[in-house]
């Protein structure tokens, strides 16, 4: 009876250590792969959900992602990035994803970095920006073309085109108010879409809503991570 209690309480101890070792290395591994996989951060952080013993073969049930600073496509950096992988199985000897079955994802993109990207995707001289307002996106420009020199402003909402674009559309009401020329606003709206393009993120994307905040873009959709 002794050496059974014995032999009982050893296991014991080696499966709570094989979980306290075997778990944080997993996630240290996914953590370090991760800059490859989506894009240098300023921090990620990993937690990985299932047996211990199922994660050394590789097979994680599902893990839970949160970047901060996330630089997911040239010149578009995500403030906060959330994702969620299910029934993941990696390569052990190489640590390399084999297949996930379904992962989504949130990310949050604030107006100063909608900016950065707006002017970097069309460097052409014209003075545009965005403002961000809970459920509305407000375009202002100072077109610097035909002697149109006064600020202009157009209001609308954020729609998804493509899978991965985001782009501006102008409400009627706001359009209306407007005094310069239909086909120069017609030309703003052209230089300002899409918005924000995910199509060069490292992995596929399919995005399925899009909402403004107070000072940023939530953007949700199902991604597709390649071995």
């Amino acid at each position: 009876m002794k050496k059974l209690f014995l032999l009982t309480l050893a296991a014991m101890l080696t499966a709570g250590c094989s979980r306290g070792i075997i778990r944080p290395k997993v996630e240290k591994g996914i953590r370090n792969a991760l800059p490859g996989y989506i894009g240098p951060a300023k921090e990620y952080s990993v937690r990985a959900m299932g047996p211990s013993i199922r994660m050394l073969r590789g097979r994680i049930n599902s893990l839970h992602i949160e970047g901060t600073d996330v630089l997911i496509a040239p010149n578009l950096t995500v403030c906060h990035l959330s994702v969620e992988m299910e029934e993941v199985q990696a390569d052990t000897s190489s640590r390399k994803l084999k297949s996930v079955r379904q992962t989504t994802f949130e990310a949050q993109v604030e107006e100063g970095a909608v900016n950065y990207y707006l002017n970097a995707s069309s460097p052409d001289g014209d003075d545009i920006g965005i403002e961000l307002e809970p459920g509305k996106l407000t375009v202002v420009a100072r077109p610097a073309f035909h002697g149109v020199g006064a600020e202009i402003r157009i209001s609308g909402k954020p729609h998804i085109r493509n899978g991965t674009e985001v782009h501006f559309v102008a409400d009627s009401g706001s359009l209306a108010r407007i005094s310069v020329p239909a086909w120069i606003v017609n030309k703003l709206l052209e230089k300002v879409n899409p918005v924000l393009d995910l199509a060069e993120m490292q992995f596929p994307v399919s995005l399925t809503a899009v909402t403004i905040r107070k000072d940023r873009v939530v953007i949700t959709g199902r991604a597709d991570f390649k071995p």
